[in-house]
């Protein structure tokens, strides 16, 4: 179900069913992130009990991690279609495709480099392409790549599969942070002026790599018929419900808003504004996990739920990843939703 502003009508809350009771987990913070062992994605994409439990389990923990899988690239497209279907997503959100994927890496030599629902990230490529703004290789601060995946778009993603191909010996780690967490750490007053917001988040750093020779893919639909065009640029409100969950998140923070704004503000408070919620990301400690890969480890995240960061750091070795993201709803904001923290206290 989608909202229509008449009848103001939203998606009915999904709770688990106890399908995945029996699977052995470590919690990796009382905040966010849990670790499954004992599963083999490739193994469960066609038990639709099980799968829906696994998916309404990331958008409550945020983002889940396995060791050791199996699973190859095609089958994490279906894995990610999968979600979608047992979810209910609307028949229009498809998987996402990059319009970065005009640049093949052609040193690869992988036959999912041709896939523009696959996107492959090498750390020795992103040493060329992203020269300008590594912090490795600059004076920038690392906080700039916090981020939501594709959040320039006007149906975003919803859930992102990750798959280690090869890791480093040391470098290349990701970091999260809870986006439930951020809300709930602020103000009563503070987040009734967040949920009056919204903001234009802007991937500007793709204009430039397009304009520095970076080839695009052409102009197609990037996983539903509205996401389309090079402008990469698009207003969303500022504390979003998770359809899911019911659950309250701040959205407008991170790389999304680097070259973007606070509407209907001048710029020094959305300057202000930009500031504060990246201190919040960066201050808040307690919300945040950083993973170390393992070649083979895969993660599930929610983008509603979580923002991540990689770390730019990798020396030696390389660190080459599958990416997979289903577009998802519309991000939007349901007054009578609840916090994470309103919702455990009652529980």
């Amino acid at each position: 179900m989608t909202r229509t502003e008449s009848e103001q009508s939203f998606p009915t809350i999904q709770r688990t069913t106890g399908a995945l009771a029996q699977s052995e987990y470590i919690e990796i913070s009382p905040a966010l992130g849990r670790e499954y062992s004992g599963i083999q994605l490739s193994s469960i994409i066609d038990d639709n009990a099980i799968l829906r439990d696994l998916a309404i389990t990331v958008s409550e923990r945020g983002v889940l991690f396995f060791k050791d899988q199996d699973i190859g690239p095609s089958d994490l497209k279906r894995l990610v279609t999968r979600i979608g279907e047992v979810l209910g997503h609307p028949k229009e959100a498809g998987l996402h495709r990059s319009a970065l994927s005009g640049q093949k890496d052609r040193h690869l030599g992988i036959p999912e480099q041709d896939d523009p629902q696959i996107l492959i990230i090498s750390s020795e490529s992103q040493k060329k392409t992203l020269k300008d703004s590594l912090p490795a290789q600059t004076s920038k601060l690392a906080s700039w790549g916090w981020h939501s995946d594709e959040s320039h778009e006007k149906y975003p993603p919803a859930y992102t599969a990750f798959k280690i191909a090869k890791s480093p010996p040391t470098g290349g780690d990701t970091l999260f942070v809870s986006a439930y967490g951020l809300y709930d750490r602020l103000s009563k007053p503070f987040q009734k002026f967040a949920e009056s917001l919204t903001a234009t988040h802007h991937a500007a750093e793709y204009l430039r790599a397009r304009e520095n020779g970076v080839p695009f893919e052409e102009d197609v639909p990037r996983g539903h018929p509205e996401n389309i065009g090079f402008e990469f640029r698009q207003s969303h409100p500022v504390v979003r419900t998770n359809p899911v969950t019911g659950w309250k998140s701040l959205f407008g923070v991170g790389w999304g808003l680097v070259d973007g704004w606070y509407d209907n503000m001048p710029e020094h408070e959305s300057n202000l504004l930009r500031d504060f919620f990246l201190s919040m990301i960066t201050n808040c400690s307690d919300l945040q996990i950083r993973r170390k890969w393992d070649d083979n480890g895969v993660a599930i995240w929610d983008n509603r739920a979580v923002h991540h960061n990689p770390t730019y750091d990798v020396v030696e070795g390389e660190r080459l990843t599958f990416r997979v993201t289903g577009i998802g709803e519309k991000p939007y904001l349901d007054p009578t939703s609840t916090s994470r923290l309103e919702f455990l206290s009652k529980q």
